[in-house]
């Protein structure tokens, strides 16, 4: 594969909100008197990302099989893994058409959210990378010339900017093996989130600034993911095993599977996650809220209540975190370019006095 196919498969490659648009046009269709095969076919037929245009027909073509739908998303290993268990639920209720739209609903909030946090991101960022770039250019641009003008003069240069110097012109010097550090360090990062994503997950959840914003998001995914299971026919355990597979925590996912075997041995859900919260891994307001819609008997619309009151939350806490962040990354910048700036010219002011004394 050349690099244009590489670049080409990159911006190929389905988002959140290409997922909406489609269960959003399958639901339109359905509710028109469509049947899912053809629903399907005509959603492909105007896909502009081939990958996506190719999985469809597929589904399409075994949904003609005879194979249900929730195995035919399945077998295309390209959608969220929460769709073939809420469509297969949904198919087996009668109630593809309402399932098609909760889906639509949960991943045109999840795009928004996962687009705002990536935005608020995006600043602190581009604030490192431009004081990074601004203290490299002074050392190497503007530093040479006093060391010149201090050795013209036999002025003493301070050991730390000689030290700190070298360092950085080792860095872009011998920019290859920056480059391979840079490389190997994130390679260890991605094995520990692969291969100890406890540890990586548990981290997360302690992060002061981010912590907060990653509690309340991992709230907005268990009670969406949640609501829209069990409104699509499947019990408490077994949806309860869908979400522990898709949420973004390992900590919480192991939490959930202890919940739902909790539920298996009779206890409510209610009491099960109160019993299982040793972590605080659950929100106090997601607890009663769901304490309180068993009694009404009206769960998923106590977890779609709270689904609304996170995403208000995180919306709040997203500009507030970048602003924080940003001035966590300006701050100590901003220091050491500032004293560079002094370490650099303090041997001249000391000149100057002798000079003058």
């Amino acid at each position: 594969m050349n690099l244009v196919d590489k670049i080409n498969e990159i911006f190929d490659k389905p988002n959140k909100f290409d997922f909406y648009s489609i269960f959003n046009n399958l639901q339109l269709l359905l509710a028109s008197g469509s049947d899912m095969p053809n629903a399907v076919s005509n959603i492909a037929e105007f896909q502009n990302k081939k990958q996506l245009a190719s999985a469809l027909y597929s589904i399409s073509r075994n949904l003609r099989a005879g194979i249900s739908t929730g195995m035919a998303f399945k077998k295309t290993d390209i959608f969220p893994r929460i769709v073939p268990p809420t469509l297969e639920a949904g198919e087996k209720s009668g109630h593809l058409s309402e399932t098609c739209e909760k889906l639509s609903d949960l991943m045109f909030m999840q795009h928004n959210l996962y687009s705002k946090v990536k935005n608020a991101l995006l600043v602190p960022k581009i604030a490192a990378v431009m004081m990074t770039i601004m203290a490299i250019a002074y050392i190497k641009i503007a530093i040479p010339e006093y060391i010149v003008l201090y050795k013209d003069n036999d002025i003493p240069l301070p050991g730390i900017i000689i030290m700190v110097t070298d360092f950085v012109n080792a860095i872009v010097d011998y920019w290859y093996i920056t480059f391979l550090g840079i490389y190997l360090i994130y390679k260890t990062f991605c094995w520990f989130e692969e291969n100890r994503s406890d540890i990586v997950d548990s981290i997360k959840l302690k992060l002061p600034i981010y912590r907060d914003l990653h509690f309340n998001f991992l709230q907005h995914q268990f009670s969406s993911i949640l609501s829209i299971m069990i409104s699509s026919g499947l019990t408490e355990q077994q949806s309860l095993t869908q979400v522990s597979q898709v949420v973004d925590n390992s900590v919480m996912s192991s939490t959930i599977l202890r919940v739902r075997d909790d539920i298996m041995r009779g206890r409510s859900i209610s009491d099960s996650m109160k019993r299982n919260n040793s972590d605080h891994i659950f929100d106090s307001l997601l607890l009663a809220s769901i304490n309180a819609g068993e009694k009404a008997n009206a769960v998923p619309k106590a977890l779609d209540q709270c689904t609304k009151y996170y995403e208000r939350t995180i919306n709040n806490q997203v500009e507030t975190v970048s602003t924080k962040l940003t001035f966590i990354v300006m701050i100590p910048m901003g220091i050491i370019i500032v004293a560079m700036f002094l370490f650099t010219l303090m041997p001249m002011f000391t000149y100057i006095n002798k000079v003058t004394m």
